[in-house]
Order: structure tokens, then sequence, then C-alpha cells
């Protein structure tokens, strides 16, 4: 099958795409593109602080979230740093170009990867940056804020800083800041409009942090902001009723997908609180994958994530007809099981 007919299984973006608020107020904005003028984010800084009680001097605007994750650490510098999962080796690589040392922690599989924040306080000493995506990339899987509150109260006075790459937290049907924690400078909150928004191709993304950790940011950045990205942004967060159709055909298409591939006997559904699936097969991993490309899916197992191997790969929800069809394509690899 030719390749832009293949169909991407895990790419996490919501299937519904941008709102049609969205679409035609970027219709609007192209209308600015060759004015030459300055992209402002006043308007959007304004927009934050009324819907998200966030002060500009607590935010940076970027124009992806690989272009934060990559920035910080060459900002803060830090010698040792902790990478939380199983993971996107985006963290990994980020820290390392930094020339940071890099460890990992990784959820065990015999906890349904449901990470214990209280792990941190034996192996937090010499670390000077801790990555910790919530909800995580991979399985899916949301850690409370009560948990992660809890756990950095009681680390030593020297803690790290702690970067969270929230990139899915709207799939867990949350968006609340933590007044408290964003203020006492030792966290970093990471947010894109790429995924839950379906806008990875006009992303906009942001930090939050305190007023000091922003500020050193800024100081280092190298970018300006894309207006259309900004206009999209802008609209995404206001359209409410996007926000609530989607969460409701999420849930009921998640709920769906799990329910029917735990029908499958030579594969296992792991439990989560996204719209990502992270799925275990009983088979040979290349074959699976070679046969789901020639139905038309392409999937990519987990061998490059660490605490993972092949055995794992992740899945999304799609648009009903895809997910139907991506279910029918597995009861048809191995039909005498």
């Amino acid at each position: 099958m030719k390749d832009d007919k293949i169909i991407d299984v895990s790419s996490g973006v919501n299937p519904l795409g941008p709102s049609g608020r969205v679409k035609s107020d970027i219709r609007k904005a192209i209308k600015k593109i060759n004015s030459g003028s300055f992209v402002k984010t006043e308007g959007l800084e304004r927009f934050f602080e009324s819907r998200f009680r966030l002060l500009p001097e607590n935010m940076l605007f970027a124009n992806s979230l690989k272009e934060l994750i990559y920035h910080i650490p060459h900002v803060l510098n830090p010698g040792r740093v902790l990478v939380v999962g199983p993971a996107l080796d985006m963290y990994q690589d980020a820290a390392l170009s930094a020339g940071s040392e890099v460890l990992h922690m990784n959820a065990p599989e015999e906890e349904d990867f449901s990470f214990d924040m209280s792990r941190l306080q034996k192996n937090i000493e010499n670390v000077d940056l801790v990555f910790l995506a919530n909800p995580n990339r991979i399985t899916g899987r949301m850690i409370s804020w009560e948990a992660i509150r809890e756990a950095i109260s009681v680390l030593p006075a020297a803690r790290p800083h702690f970067v969270i790459d929230e990139s899915m937290i709207e799939f867990a049907d949350s968006d609340v800041y933590h007044d408290d924690m964003i203020t006492n400078g030792g966290l970093t909150l990471l947010r894109t409009t790429a995924f839950f928004y379906g806008m990875p191709g006009l992303e906009l993304a942001y930090a939050v942090s305190s007023s000091e950790v922003i500020d050193s940011y800024k100081k280092r950045k190298r970018w300006e902001i894309n207006l259309l990205s900004v206009e999209a942004a802008r609209t995404a967060y206001k359209d409410l009723t996007y926000k609530k159709a989607s969460m409701q055909y999420l849930h009921r298409e998640k709920n769906m997908i799990v329910r029917m591939l735990r029908k499958i006997k030579w594969l296992k559904a792991c439990d989560t609180d996204t719209n990502i699936i992270l799925v275990k097969i009983d088979k040979d991993a290349a074959e699976v994958t070679q046969k789901l490309r020639r139905a038309g899916f392409a999937i990519k197992d987990c061998s490059d994530i660490s605490g993972l191997d092949r055995s794992f790969f992740r899945i999304s929800v799609m648009k009903h007809e895809k997910n139907l069809k991506f279910i029918a394509a597995l009861n048809s690899l191995y039909q005498n099981i």
C-alpha cells in the first residue's frame, strides 16, 4: 500500500481536527501575514490571565513543545537529569545536547505502569532536573497533582527542578494550574495546542513557571512566534463547545476500543487515562507490524523506549470508522487463536 494511504495509528492527535471556529479565524488571520508587523502575544496573554489566572511574567510561548524541551536544559545547565518513564527519547536527547548525564526511572509493568512518586525520594540524590510527562505520553497514565505535590514537598531543600510535560493533559479532562506549585520556582509546566486541539502543523507551545525561571528562559530564547499559531490558539482555548464535544467523543471511542481489544486473546490493552492505549502482544512484533501495514495501518513497536520492548506498541483514538477498521484488521491477523 502507498505511504500516503497508510493510517498512523499512534499519532495521539485529536481525530476531530481543529474546530470550525479555528479554521474560520485562521482564514481571517491570513490577511495579516504580509503586513510585516511584529507578532504580539499581548492578546493571548490577557486571555490566559482571564481563563487560567496566569500572569504574562509566568509564561513563555514557543512554536513547538520540542523547542521548549531542548531550550530548558540549555538554560538551566543541569549536571544530571532524571527522565521518568516509559518516555519518549526526546527528553534524553535534549538533556544530552546540553551536556547532561541522563538517568532513567520507569513505571513498572507489574504495577500497570502507574508511577509511584514516592520512589523519587530514594533516587533523587545529585539530580538537578527531572523530566516527567503527565499524563505519560507512552502509557496514557496520569499522576494526581496531590501525589506530585506531596512527593515534591518532602524532598530536600536542594531538590531538582521539575519539568512536567502536560501536552496530553486535556485528554485527561484537566486543565487546572496550581499556583502554589508554579510560583515556588522549582517547577516548569509545558503545554501545547498540537494534540487535543488537533493542530500539530500550527502548534503553539508554552512554558509556565515562576517569573524568575521564565525570565531566565526568555533571556536565551532565539525565536519569534508564528502569527497564525497565536490566532489559532486563542480561538481554540475559547471554544468550549469543541472541548466538550471532543471529550464526549474520545471517551466513548476509547471505551469501545479498549473493550474490543480485550476480546483479542493474543494482546493485552493496558489501563489508560487519555486517548493513548498501550498494547502488549504475544506475537512477533515485526510480523504484526508488517501484516497491519499491508492492511493499511502504521504501528511502531516500543523497542526504543526505555522500560519497554518490542512486544509493546501504542495506539490512539481515531475516527470511528478507522477505529472499527483497525480492530477488524487485528482480529483477522490470527483468526485461529
